[in-house]
């Protein structure tokens, strides 16, 4: 199971009580191996670009990502676990108030490398300056000093971010959703099936909603 820090979609510190790790992917990569009788092996990446490098090679069996339709030319998706919805984070040091304020010149907003921002936001802001991070912690080193205005992602990030940047907010809007489900490489036949047993078997049970409380998450899409 291919995990990247610091987002409750993924795996995040362990539980200081439990002392078990958190996060919707962790957890779901270590129920479906419980199911399939099947040692567990989480294998955690910095960032989500290097989650997607390794399920591309093959060098990993499961993700749990964006079921965006690039991603799709070589992972294997189930059915969607759950949407979030995406939006901005503004720095502690940016005097940004409102969306329509991140559509000018000399406003630098940043987005993960990896991520669809990089094709979606030239739309939405196409007078912003866009700057590619290497991971959440750089980002929010460059909120905290200035060198960022803002951070586009899904909101289960930006919340995470935010709760390491005092001074900042989370933006009251909605500019896209992220569907997110399990994967596992193009070449791994009959896999989509069987994911999609598991995912129907978890969410009829109740288990997928324990495990949504437990991660903490936030920004999830009202449905």
């Amino acid at each position: 199971m291919a995990l990247y820090k610091g987002t409750p979609t993924s795996i995040l510190p362990a539980n200081l009580v439990s002392g078990d790790p958190r996060g919707i992917g962790y957890e779901l990569g270590r129920d479906l191996s419980i199911k399939l009788d099947v040692k567990y092996s989480p294998v955690v990446f910095e960032k989500n670009a290097d989650v997607l490098a390794a399920v591309k090679k093959g060098e990993v069996d499961l993700v749990f990502t964006n079921a965006s339709a690039d991603r799709a030319q070589y992972i294997q998706f189930s059915k969607t676990v759950i949407q979030i919805e995406k939006g901005y984070l503004i720095g502690p040091r940016s005097k940004i108030n409102s969306p329509s304020e991140l559509n000018q010149q000399k406003v630098n907003i940043g987005y993960s490398m990896g991520s669809n921002s990089a094709r979606e936001l030239p739309g939405l802001i196409p007078n912003a300056t866009l700057v590619q991070t290497t991971s959440t912690k750089q980002a929010i080193e460059l909120l905290k000093s200035g060198e960022l205005d803002g951070f586009s992602s899904n909101k289960a990030i930006l919340y995470e971010m935010a709760g390491s940047t005092p001074g900042s907010r989370v933006l009251p809007v909605v500019i896209g959703y992220e569907n997110l489900a399990l994967g596992t490489p193009l070449n791994r036949n009959g896999t989509t099936e069987q994911l999609n047993l598991f995912v129907d078997e978890i969410t009829a049970s109740g288990k997928l909603k324990t495990i949504i409380e437990r991660s903490g998450i936030q920004g999830l899409a009202t449905k």
